[in-house]
């Protein structure tokens, strides 16, 4: 059924996606900004929010997703507020073209800023926001994520830009999300490492094959979590909550401290490591590209060994505030901050083919991941 989508909501579902950003996706900072833009402009301002069962059954009418692309710590603190507009109106004018009619836009990723901006852009094109997500967590690259892996065209692609340019990326196969990465990713460093894309041009029946169904209204429960418990409270209560889902979710690190950051900003990515010390004596590696990708447990003795990997989420919440538990990215953390590590079973559409694990290969490799040992969990 509908839902309208108010203020409350929307804060939640900031945190939420910040969660489920898994270090990436945009700073919390950025999709509270936005919610203020939207209050400042229309003080009884809400986004209408259906299920996949309202989207009409017509092949030829389509949703897009929005997204900013870019370096998270090269853009820090910009809301890509007009890109995300530009991006859905000029892939409004690319459906008419090839005679379809775009009426829906959805969530392609989980994060702080990159799950509000389809929302804010929804609600300035009066368009409805549908409860889904194309990922369910956030994910580095056009390449690696649920719809390219479940057979959904990426191209055409549409990237705008802040004044009003407008680019429409066509690729000789749909289906090369590698050739559209490469044209997205140019065009981002061509636009000062951030840029506004919209991508995924899809009906119902392909959210149904595809999507991370019913992913925004978990962001709003887990947002409701976290902005209603205290710091110290926090973990357990998403302890509780994900096993009430019978959704497997582990707190690798309860409480503890960064010792270390190293971090590379280049060709639109964050790209280093975080190492934090649990209170207890234990020490984590969480190695990252944009998104966590996985996490080592440190050991002189036996060697280090890698205990989670993606598509898993790995979530860092900041402690260092009693008053609630902030899930960050890894363009807000800091060495001396107070944290926790958490990793969450992802949607379940990230385990159902082969391709789930194959399609991150290159960026695991490129950030130093050699073999998949013993430990590692695949749920």
């Amino acid at each position: 059924m509908a839902r309208e989508l108010k203020r409350t909501e929307l804060t939640n579902i900031v945190y939420g996606s910040s969660f489920y950003g898994g270090g990436g996706g945009g700073a919390s900072e950025e999709g509270l900004a936005l919610i203020q833009a939207m209050y400042e402009e229309d003080p009884d301002a809400s986004i209408k929010m259906i299920d996949i069962a309202q989207m009409e059954e017509d092949p030829n009418v389509v949703s897009t997703m929005v997204a900013a692309l870019g370096s998270p710590v090269a853009t820090k603190g910009k809301t890509f507020q007009k890109e995300s507009v530009n991006a859905v109106k000029g892939m409004m004018e690319e459906a008419r073209f090839i005679g379809k009619e775009l009426k829906y836009v959805y969530s392609g990723e989980m994060g702080g800023g990159n799950t509000l901006l389809p929302l804010y852009a929804a609600w300035k094109c009066g368009l409805p926001i549908i409860d889904t997500d194309g990922n369910g967590r956030a994910v580095p690259e056009l390449n690696t994520g649920l719809l390219p892996v479940h057979g959904i065209p990426t191209s055409p692609v549409i990237l705008a830009s802040e004044a009003g340019d407008t680019m429409v990326a066509r690729t000789e196969d749909p289906m090369d999300c590698s050739a559209c990465e490469k044209i997205a990713r140019y065009m981002c460093q061509a636009f000062d490492q951030g840029i506004g894309i919209a991508v995924w041009m899809m009906n119902k029946q392909q959210h149904l094959q595809a999507s991370a169904i019913g992913q925004m209204t978990l962001a709003i429960e887990v947002g409701d979590i976290l902005t209603s418990s205290r710091a110290d409270a926090a973990v357990g209560k998403l302890k509780d909550y994900f096993a009430s889902k019978g959704t497997p979710f582990l707190p690798i690190v309860e409480a503890g401290t960064i010792t270390d950051i190293s971090i590379t900003s280049a060709g639109g990515f964050d790209t280093g490591v975080t190492t934090v010390r649990a209170d207890s004596g234990e020490v984590y590696k969480v190695v990252f590209q944009n998104e966590n990708l996985y996490v080592q447990a440190l050991d002189a003795e036996a060697g280090d060994r890698t205990i989670v990997t993606v598509p898993s989420i790995i979530s860092m919440l900041d402690l260092s505030s009693e008053k609630m538990a902030v899930p960050v990215s890894n363009s807000e953390t800091y060495v001396g901050q107070r944290v926790a590590l958490t990793e969450t079973k992802a949607d379940a559409r990230w385990y159902d083919l082969p391709e789930c694990y194959s399609c991150w290969d290159e960026v695991m490799a490129s950030a130093g991941y050699r073999s998949i040992k013993p430990e590692v969990k695949f749920w």
